[in-house]
């Protein structure tokens, strides 16, 4: 009882220690509430005002001073940022102000670095003045708000390359990005809004016009770090080992293949991939040996500090300000002015720290998957990693290095677990392996490239560094994916869904707390959500040996109807597209029917009007049973019953031509299918004839969302 009270008193002074972490908490939570819509329908920046006011003169009045009333204050400065967080996201453009669909000429910046495609040149572009043609000549469009947008230039061998600060006049066809077309697809129209683009055009080749600016001080790390590519361009990098040393230690990923991602991702090694804490821990370390010459004292120390963050923060410019190396830098230049100012600062209130700066300039950093990767890796290791460290004792320094990073790597995964499953349906088997292995090759190679463009100038030794960087890379390749050839060196195809997802974490949680308080009961809770994950688990596969599902899907102007019964899956497609593969997008919607490893039948989609069944799918010209449910599919040899067969649903195709009303007539559905590959004009017949008849139609590439239809299940 005693050691319970001393734990407790413990963990309410900790919490004392780190008052940053409450003031970061709610200015994010301000921010999540306003973006997911059950935030303020007015304007909050007068409430955000008037409660910084408050703050500011409860602040000065003698009850401030008084302990009993210093929740007054706390309540209010919480109050202030939360408000202050949803000010912010409210005072970001939700959508273009720009005409869409219109002709419009623009005038713009090239803003981010262009990727050059065979067809095209991926442009994004900052609009400074967008103008339409009226018949007194061109009238300007206001506001303009100097929104974003992606051009896609067409590529001719006559074609100069946009630079960084290059102006663009074209003559544009904005559309808005696509939505999502299934059931957990990625939302790229969302991820693009929340960097600010709202609209893309592809552009011919004669209605843009490209002026060359003068380099400006706005893209000096752009420069900087193209310097650097050449640099190891020139000491002979090619291909996958270039792409890792740019993806290592100048933030840049955009070259590395698909094979190469979904190996390191296999292994549980993506993560050194995203320049992060580790690398600006070992740009931190090279620093301060290199200045090490100025000595302790404390004017030399100031000067050293000041160096090394002023180092720090060009690296982070350097590589574009991701969010992780923001936040590893930010907390380096915490304690570096601790240092200076003699004080010990928490790691904590440093994190904290970090991530109110990252998301007061950047608000949507928070809902970036990097983001939260990095910053639940990072507490987790702080938290778990002494702990786990203290469970063996380690006879000598080898076997002491081993044991840490095998702790860092334990730690890393017990935060990150719940979000990569959610997220990515996955989990590296070998991550222990892995990282023994990539951990410190990364750090090699990351020492390797900083001496490569520290001497870059001196030939013979520019030479070896280049040597022993290319070898060293090649050594993390082939680890990596000789890991990823054992066998099952990854359980994929997971389903982890919302709700296992909080119980996992609340399961985490009450461990940490466990740990800090010593209670009994809290492991108990930790048990008990950890039976509810399962238990849930094994809810799933049991709906899924029962579920009756009747899917279509939204597929470039094709035929794509999915019938899944229990755990066999049948695809009807059209014969023209019958061997495309178009189930890169739908992989989240099969793994949530637990069919992603399953095999699964494709028939043209005219096998539906023989007179068979396949395996559990019953079909007899054109008619589908699925449990108690009906569906007809038309086509174009139809052939109407002699009386009317009511149905469920009724699928409309490209082939059926005929007039909707006579299919109407002998088949009376509850609710209409309008496919992928109905043109609009016959589309248009449809709607005409569904409104009229009071019946429900669901067209695929109108819907916003959810493109199936679950029956059952």
């Amino acid at each position: 009882m005693k050691h319970n009270t001393t734990a407790q008193r413990n963990w309410e002074e900790t919490l004392r220690e780190i008052p940053f972490v409450r003031l970061a908490i709610a200015f994010l939570l301000g921010i999540i509430w306003q973006e997911f819509g059950v935030g303020f329908a007015f304007p909050v920046i007068s409430i955000t005002l008037a409660l910084g006011l408050l703050f500011m003169i409860i602040a000065f009045l003698p009850l401030s001073r008084h302990h009993r009333r210093q929740w007054i204050n706390g309540g209010i400065a919480l109050l202030f940022l939360f408000s202050a967080g949803a000010t912010i996201v409210q005072m970001h453009a939700k959508e273009s102000r720009l005409p869409q669909e219109e002709d419009i000429y623009i005038k713009a910046v090239v803003c981010e670095e262009v990727t050059i495609g065979e067809r095209f040149i991926k442009t994004p572009i900052l609009i400074a003045g967008a103008y339409c043609d009226t018949q007194s000549g061109a009238k300007k469009i206001s506001p303009c708000n100097r929104e974003k947008a992606i051009l896609y230039l067409e590529k001719t061998d006559h074609v100069n390359i946009p630079q960084l600060g290059d102006s663009i006049f074209a003559e544009v066809r904005l559309s808005p990005f696509a939505p999502p077309q299934h059931s957990g697809e990625f939302d790229y129209k969302t991820y693009m809004r929340r960097k600010g683009f709202f609209s893309t055009a592809f552009v011919r080749t004669q209605k843009y016009l490209i002026n060359p600016n003068p380099p400006s001080w706005k893209y000096f790390p752009e420069r900087l770090r193209a310097k650097a590519e050449r640099i190891y361009e020139n000491a002979g990098l090619q291909g996958e080992e270039l792409a890792i040393i740019k993806a290592l230690c100048l933030g840049d990923k955009k070259d590395l293949d698909a094979d190469l991602k979904a190996s390191y991702s296999a292994t549980g090694a993506s993560h050194i991939l995203a320049v992060s804490g580790l690398h600006v821990g070992i740009i931190f370390a090279i620093l301060s040996l290199s200045l090490s010459f100025l000595g302790k004292s404390r004017r030399k120390l100031f000067i050293k500090n000041c160096m090394i963050l002023a180092c720090l923060w060009v690296y982070a410019a350097l590589t574009g300000f991701s969010p992780s190396v923001t936040r590893a830098t930010v907390m380096f230049s915490f304690v570096l002015v601790g240092q200076m100012l003699q004080r010990d600062i928490s790691i904590y209130n440093s994190l904290a720290a970090s991530a109110f700066f990252i998301c007061l300039f950047r608000p949507y950093d928070v809902f970036e998957i990097g983001f939260q990767l990095s910053y639940l890796a990072v507490l987790s290791i702080v938290y778990f990693q002494r702990h786990i460290y203290q469970l063996l004792y380690a006879p000598n320094k080898v076997v002491n290095y081993i044991w840490q990073l095998l702790c860092v790597s334990t730690a890393a995964q017990m935060g990150t677990v719940p979000l990569t499953l959610f997220i990515f349906h996955q989990f590296p088997n070998y991550f222990l392996l892995t990282n023994l292995w990539v951990i410190p090759l990364t750090g090699i190679i990351i020492y390797l490239g900083a001496a490569l463009q520290a001497f870059s100038w001196v030939p013979l030794l520019s030479d070896a560094l280049g040597w022993l960087l290319q070898q060293a890379l090649r050594l993390l390749n082939s680890g990596v994916q000789l890991i990823e050839q054992l066998p099952w060196s990854v359980t994929q195809n997971i389903y982890f869904n919302e709700a296992q997802l909080w119980l996992m974490a609340a399961a985490i949680i009450s461990l940490a707390l466990f740990i800090e308080l010593r209670q009994r009961r809290l492991l108990q809770l930790c048990a008990c959500f950890i039976i509810l994950i399962f238990g849930i688990t094994h809810w799933q596969n049991l709906a899924h040996s029962r579920q009756q599902v009747l899917a279509v899907y939204n597929v470039k102007n094709s035929t794509y109807i999915h019938i899944i019964a229990g755990h066999y899956s049948l695809a009807l497609r059209d014969s023209k597209n019958i061997n495309t593969n178009f189930d890169f997008n739908l992989k989240s919607f099969f793994i949530s029917r637990g069919i992603a490893d399953r095999p699964c039948s494709t028939y043209d989609v005219n096998a539906c009007f023989k007179d068979t069944c396949i395996q559990h799918i019953g079909m007899y010209r054109g008619f589908i049973q699925l449990g108690s449910q009906l569906v007809k599919v038309l086509n174009a040899s139809q052939e109407y019953p002699l009386t009317c067969i009511p149905v469920d649903y009724l699928i409309v195709t490209s082939e059926y031509t005929q007039r909707p009303e006579i299919a109407l007539a002998y088949y009376r559905p509850q609710q209409i299918i309008i496919d992928a590959s109905v043109s609009a004009y016959r589309t248009g017949l449809w709607k005409a004839a569904a409104e009229e008849g009071n019946i429900a139609l669901w067209n695929v590439k109108e819907q916003p969302f959810f493109r199936y239809l679950a029956i059952s299940g």
